[in-house]
């Protein structure tokens, strides 16, 4: 084994623990994708971890703007002693990676680290946009060169959805950690308060909350499917070939994630994968 592969496979490891879901992605991909793709997800998945390593919100907020600070180093052409910085840079030279979504991935992170609740549906779908719908298509620019409109589009529809999905899968883990996530005025509407979600007993008003970002998530994924992508660039989409089964899971469990099996990570999602990248749909 080379040393390259060595680097992949360790990589890979690395990955499983971090983001399970964007491993599988990584490996379903074809082979001279996925270094970059780990790469991509390696560096979203720091991002992502940055909130629950900090004891205040300023120590994240420093961690965010030492980010932007090594793109700027990627941009200028300087050298990294950071081993990721090193290998996002390199993607980024050979694979044309937009600086400006870049950078909105590490801005949509600033939510994460100040702990804010989105004031309604939207503003949830916009967080879940920046985060998850700019990292799809960040991968997509790594699948395709010189990606169409309509396949950025179908890409941040597919990220969009999984974000919001994985803002469902959360809910119980974000609770236990103080923290509510799911919008607060469909929460008002359902009459759901905070502190019966902060205590871990939510009770039948959490279902139509669920259900309302569910059915959204649903929309996204559809018109995500309408657009017909080169089988190469299918990779960038497969986090919603994900949220598909999970929003399935979700379903039939009364769209409650905090039911047991509701949001347990299942063995067929790697064949889920495998099949939209040879069917060339998710």
């Amino acid at each position: 084994m080379s040393r390259g592969e060595v680097d992949l496979v360790h990589a890979l490891e690395a990955l499983r623990g971090a983001d399970r879901d964007r491993f599988l992605c990584a490996l379903a991909a074809p082979a001279a994708l996925r270094g970059d793709l780990v790469t991509l997800y390696a560096f979203n998945a720091e991002l992502a971890g940055i909130a629950d390593k900090v004891s205040e919100s300023m120590l994240g907020l420093i961690r965010l703007q030492w980010w932007r600070d090594a793109l700027a180093d990627i941009a200028a052409g300087r050298g990294h002693r950071h081993h990721l910085v090193q290998a996002l840079g390199d993607v980024v030279a050979r694979r044309g990676l937009s600086p400006a979504l870049l950078v909105q991935l590490i801005d949509a992170r600033e939510r994460d680290v100040e702990g804010n609740q989105p004031a309604d549906l939207a503003e949830l779908e916009s967080y879940a946009a920046a985060s998850a719908g700019t990292l799809a298509e960040l991968a997509l620019e790594i699948c395709a060169a010189e990606p169409m409109a309509a396949w950025r589009a179908a890409a941040r529809a597919a990220g969009t959805a999984y974000g919001l999905t994985g803002t469902l899968r959360a809910t119980p883990y974000l609770a236990q950690h103080r923290r509510i996530m799911l919008p607060a005025a469909e929460m008002g509407e359902a009459e759901l308060s905070p502190d019966s979600l902060l205590d871990l007993k939510p009770g039948a008003a959490l279902q139509p909350v669920v259900q309302s970002v569910a059915q959204r998530a649903g929309t996204l994924l559809a018109a995500a499917r309408k657009e017909r992508l080169p089988r190469l660039a299918m990779p960038a989409l497969f986090p919603g070939r994900l949220a598909a089964a999970q929003l399935e899971r979700l379903r039939r469990h009364g769209y409650d994630p905090f039911v047991a099996g509701s949001s347990t990570p299942s063995g067929l999602n790697i064949w889920r994968l495998v099949g939209a990248r040879w069917l060339g749909r998710i």
